[in-house]
């Protein structure tokens, strides 16, 4: 009789928006498989199928249109959202600035400022 490994347990990975759209730009390409970049990449096939629904469905969105009364409440959902992202975009790139201070990587040249 064979028993299961409880010690074994799935690690939940959290995907930033960017590496789902690359994931599945890489399940879209000619010749590839969905099957074969979701094992790749430790996905569920059917969480892959999910992100390549969503991406179309995203895709398709006329972006021209003007909103309706009642999306009114999506875009301040929106508006929040974009203002989320620039912030920890300011973060990252504040944070890679720091790292290649530490590194000894200073791109601007000739700033006057070299330690």
């Amino acid at each position: 009789m064979k028993v299961p490994d409880e010690g074994r347990r799935r690690t939940h990975v959290r995907r930033t928006l960017s590496e789902k759209v690359a994931i599945v730009r890489e399940s879209m390409m000619p010749g590839v498989t969905a099957a074969h970049v979701a094992k790749r990449h430790g996905l569920a096939l059917n969480v892959l199928y999910y992100w390549r629904k969503v991406y179309r469905e995203i895709a398709a969105t006329d972006l021209t249109a003007a909103p309706s009364p009642r999306e009114n409440g999506e875009l301040a959902d929106l508006r929040l959202q974009v203002r989320n992202l620039e912030r920890l975009l300011g973060q990252r790139t504040l944070e890679i600035a720091l790292l290649k201070e530490k590194l000894g990587l200073n791109t601007e040249e000739g700033d006057g400022q070299h330690e």
